[in-house]
């Protein structure tokens, strides 16, 4: 008599949430009381401390936490893109969540964000955020001009999911195959772009970045991080993105832009002697749609 071999049982959905963090104070103590408020909590919590000095992250490797499933990785500081990165292979979920740490998510944000995982999950997901004291919510965004600024979405009335040029890094979520498809976040420094760049990756890879509006949460907008930058950082993000992703007039545009900025000279050299190269030519190598077609699809900035 021939058997069927029962079938194996799935392997269980599992969440893993991502935080870089950088001396983020009580701030972050109160992203993740958000977190574990709500109706659907991570299977596990990554914070990756990226060479802060204030104590936040140490105070989290305490028993409390711990038991909630936070675990703590102390690295030198790299910058955002290179702490989720960290994070990012860290982590053992089936679902990864990268999220700042000065949010406060509403009670079913997660759940939803999780839902629409399961029913989109070769997509990267983007919910509504607003600002502190706001009411006003943006979810996804699109350029807006050749310094690489973005202008927030507005969600529809009904509050249906959409296709967005950008997910902003704020909180985005998406599949481990995906995020390991994409191999990461781009090598950026400090703070900034390394979302524009990956969404720009993800679509050339044939990957969705998808707007859900029904997920919210509060994000704390800063006119300056608590921690020093570098005068030059998001002119040399500028410039990597221009010479990785664009060509002609849109590429010259972002590289004028940096003229007069500072450093720009310095920041130059530094752009174009870098891996940009390669990394526009295995781009366009393993590309399904193009950068015109992003533009097509989306708007353009001119």
């Amino acid at each position: 008599m021939n058997r069927t071999a029962p079938a194996a049982p799935e392997s269980p959905t599992t969440l893993s949430l991502i935080i870089s963090s950088l001396d983020e104070g009580t701030d972050l103590y109160e992203t993740l009381r958000s977190v574990f408020a709500g109706s659907v909590i991570p299977t596990e919590t990554v914070v990756v401390d990226d060479g802060g000095s204030d104590g936040s992250c140490a105070a989290l490797e305490r028993d409390e936490w711990r038991a909630r499933g936070v675990t703590v990785h102390h690295i030198e500081r790299s910058g955002v893109a290179a702490a989720r990165n960290v994070g990012g292979r860290l982590s053992q979920g089936t679902y990864l969540l990268f999220l700042d740490a000065h949010c406060r998510l509403e009670q079913d944000c997660l759940a939803r964000l999780q839902a629409a995982l399961i029913a989109e999950p070769d997509a990267i997901l983007a919910p509504a955020l607003c600002d502190v004291g706001s009411t006003t919510y943006g979810c996804g965004a699109r350029l807006i001009d050749a310094e690489l600024r973005v202008r927030w979405l507005p969600p529809g009335p009904d509050g249906a999911s959409y296709l967005a040029p950008i997910a902003p890094g704020g909180c985005l979520a998406l599949s481990r195959a995906t995020f390991d498809h994409l191999n990461g976040f781009g090598v950026f420094r400090e703070l900034g772009l390394e979302d524009v760049d990956f969404s720009l990756r993800a679509w050339r890879a044939g990957i969705d970045v998808l707007a859900v509006p029904s997920a919210r949460l509060t994000h704390r907008f800063r006119p300056n991080p608590p921690y020093r930058l570098s005068s030059a950082s998001r002119s040399y993000n500028v410039a990597r993105v221009a010479l990785i992703h664009f060509s002609g007039n849109r590429r010259a545009e972002c590289l004028r832009r940096i003229i007069g900025t500072p450093r720009a000279a310095e920041v130059l050299v530094d752009a174009f002697s870098g891996d940009w190269e390669e990394q526009r030519n295995m781009l366009v190598a393993t590309s399904v749609r193009s950068i015109e077609e992003y533009f097509e699809r989306f708007g353009d900035w001119t």
